[in-house]
């Protein structure tokens, strides 16, 4: 077994590059992997890429800190990659494993001087969750109260690109089973990324926007067919239609290992991983060290 503690250093901090980049906080489905007592190969390895958070993406550029999705492992996310602010929240709907770290976010508001986090999400997000965390929306201060909640404002994206610190944002609604979710497209200094990790198809609009980006991340659940996620057959041939320069399958299961998956698809458009960053706006390959994360750049 090779030695990828060696290789890759898990618990470092991000990147200072003023470049638009993305961190990989998490890559699992809504289960996590290993699975809670599953006795499965996958679920059973020490190779550290076959243990995946929930799925969870950090942006960064210029100092302003973008998460998408603040998912259920989020403070373990947050410890690990030493995460250094919050200054926005995107949503891509509000399933449990993509919304159950919204309470650790009052860390950030401590750390930033207090200031309030802008949580926004499309229409049927930022409804589900005001029902969700109430207690956030509805909270009524008590004199001499000490309850202690995240100072959010929940903001509906509009139908247009929308201006979030450096990022230019575009919401794709995509179908997610019986449900929705929403995708995104991401610009910033003429950089683009893009990510649909839940849905099992792509609409026309998301496969004319997310055509020909930087990088993309793309559901890819398993093997199998499901009802409400792509499977990693389908991901890979749409990702290998849409072209974009890095392509990856994210909200992965344990159905198998990292390993396995890497040699099925030893081409650019493969499996996502936890801590995998991605440096949008650069030429030449860092060698990975256990002083860094593995920056691919572009």
């Amino acid at each position: 077994m090779p030695n990828y503690r060696a290789k890759y250093n898990f618990e470092t901090t991000i990147s200072g590059d003023a470049s638009p980049t993305a961190l990989v906080l998490g890559s699992g489905t809504s289960t996590g992997v290993p699975v809670i007592h599953c006795g499965c190969p996958v679920c059973l390895s020490t190779n550290p890429f076959d243990h995946r958070l929930r799925t969870s993406v950090y942006l960064t550029c210029d100092g302003f800190g973008l998460l998408i999705d603040p998912s259920a492992d989020f403070r373990l996310q947050a410890l690990r990659y030493r995460l250094p602010r919050i200054d926005a929240v995107l949503v891509s709907h509000a399933h449990a494993d993509h919304v159950f770290g919204m309470d650790e976010l009052r860390q950030y508001n401590r750390l930033q001087e207090n200031a309030t986090i802008n949580i926004y999400g499309s229409d049927f997000t930022i409804d589900s969750l005001s029902k969700i965390f109430s207690y956030i929306v509805n909270f009524k201060p008590v004199e001499n109260s000490q309850m202690y909640r995240p100072q959010l404002s929940f903001c509906t994206l509009p139908q247009e690109p929308y201006q979030i610190g450096p990022f230019t944002i575009e919401a794709i609604t995509l179908p997610h089973g019986p449900a929705k979710s929403s995708g995104f497209k991401i610009t910033a200094k003429g950089k683009s990324f893009a990510i649909a990790s839940d849905c099992n198809e792509l609409t026309y609009e998301a496969i004319e926007k997310f055509t020909g980006v930087d990088f993309l991340l793309l559901d890819g659940l398993r093997d199998r067919p499901h009802p409400s996620h792509l499977n990693i057959e389908a991901s890979v041939d749409l990702m290998r239609k849409l072209q974009p320069i890095i392509g990856r399958f994210i909200h992965i299961g344990h159905d198998i290992s990292h390993a396995d998956l890497e040699a099925r698809y030893p081409e650019n458009y493969g499996p996502a991983y936890d801590g995998m960053c991605v440096i949008l706006g650069k030429d030449t390959p860092e060698t990975p060290s256990a002083a860094a994360l593995n920056y691919i750049k572009f």
